[in-house]
């Protein structure tokens, strides 16, 4: 291998490294909303930025790394529901939250982020992750479409339907 090889290989790991330190909390954090499982969420957040170094020549716009990565992430989570037997494949139809999950995390919350947190986890799968792509990772329509492979209506609508969901639950609670 030559100097300027070794060189060109340093680099893209300290691309990964850096793109690591700054994603890898929202990459865990949509991994862990699909999966519901904190173990599940780690392998596909490391699996994540190994995709991340082996395609790196793919981002070619470094403002849009993090969709690039969510988006590689999103379909890591996928790839482990295809490998449960009893978990459907259709991203519309991912995964409900587990009765009694995190209790120790909610309960040490304040009760209005526990409420909010409660209703965003009872939103059907395919609601649930549009909302948190757009409003809690905060990327754009068009971001949340393309990670999801949907039009953009159809995020939009998916955002929309979220928000009147969960609008209504918290109405019934905080009122």
């Amino acid at each position: 291998m030559s100097t300027t090889d070794g060189d060109a290989s340093g680099a893209r790991v300290d691309r990964v490294v850096e793109l690591f330190e700054r994603h890898a909390d929202s990459v865990f954090h949509v991994a862990w909303r699909i999966l519901w499982s904190t173990a599940d969420a780690e392998d596909v957040t490391q699996t994540t930025f190994v995709r991340a170094f082996t395609r790196l020549d793919q981002l070619r716009d470094d403002g849009r790394e993090r969709p690039w990565l969510l988006q590689i992430a999103y379909h890591s989570a996928l790839d482990v529901l295809r490998r449960r037997r009893d978990v459907p494949t259709d991203p519309a139809e991912l995964p409900d939250r587990p009765e009694g999950d995190d209790t120790e995390r909610v309960a040490d919350r304040r009760a209005t982020v526990a409420l909010l947190q409660a209703a965003i986890d009872d939103l059907p799968g395919a609601l649930r992750i549009a909302f948190v792509l757009r409003d809690v990772e905060g990327l754009s329509t068009r971001d949340v479409a393309d990670t999801l492979g949907i039009g953009e209506s159809a995020a939009k609508m998916r955002v929309a339907r979220a928000r009147e969901q969960l609008r209504l639950a918290l109405e019934g609670v905080l009122t």
